[in-house]
């Protein structure tokens, strides 16, 4: 090294303190030097391909999935149609109980979180308080350790008069019930949902249950 001159090291390079020695960089390996205009112009082109690169990948990729969940999704989220022409929309996240729990002719039978949900709809002349009757005899009479409560007036299909009835009984496939029933007749029709819980899980579905008793269909 020349006499007089100094060398300081900042990060691997190193510089020539002497006045006599023009300031340059002295390092192992090529001198940094500016990026030329078209090489930052090159550089920014190819940094916003990457991103739009990025970004449409992204976007197939939650489309692929959104149909992937879209065919496989048990959901019902169009109407059925019970029977009679009562038509009933599953709420969210609601899919057929077909496979536990048989309907029969005119009945539809939906599940949501262990909850289960009947609709039937059948021809005839009684009332409200006539049809609720002959209904929880026939339950008090298939069932164990039935006890209903006193019924309560509802709405069916927002403007259509009901009953409703809660009550809890023993059966063999869910044991200890507690459940709920709304009958509603309406020219010659009588309409019936029989909703089918183990204790404490009604409150939970209690609103999807009213939104589909209001959004159901009787001609």
């Amino acid at each position: 090294m020349r006499r007089g001159m100094t060398r300081a090291r900042w990060g691997g390079v190193a510089t020539v303190t002497d006045p006599e020695v023009p300031s340059t960089y002295c390092q192992w390996g090529a001198a940094p030097r500016p990026l030329l205009a078209d090489e930052a112009e090159h550089s920014s082109w190819f940094g916003s391909s990457i991103v739009v690169l990025a970004m449409f990948g992204w976007m197939v990729l939650i489309l692929g999935l959104g149909a992937l969940v879209a065919r496989n999704d048990p959901n019902i989220e169009v109407p059925l149609e019970v029977g009679l022409g009562v038509i009933v929309t599953p709420a969210d996240g609601w899919y057929s109980a077909a496979d536990h729990w048989d309907a029969g002719e005119g009945g539809v039978t939906l599940q949501s979180s262990g909850v289960f949900v009947g609709f039937w709809a059948e021809k005839s002349p009684l009332t409200n308080e006539e049809y609720l009757a002959a209904t929880l005899d026939q339950l008090g009479r298939e069932y164990g350790q039935f006890r209903p409560l006193p019924a309560a007036p509802v709405y069916v299909t927002a403007d259509v008069p009901g009953l409703m009835v809660h009550f809890s009984l023993v059966s063999a496939d869910l044991g200890r019930e507690e459940d709920e029933l709304v009958v509603a007749t309406h020219g010659g029709i009588a309409v019936t949902m029989w909703v089918r819980a183990q204790p404490g899980q009604l409150p939970w579905v209690q609103g999807d249950l009213d939104e589909m008793l209001y959004s159901l269909v009787i001609p």
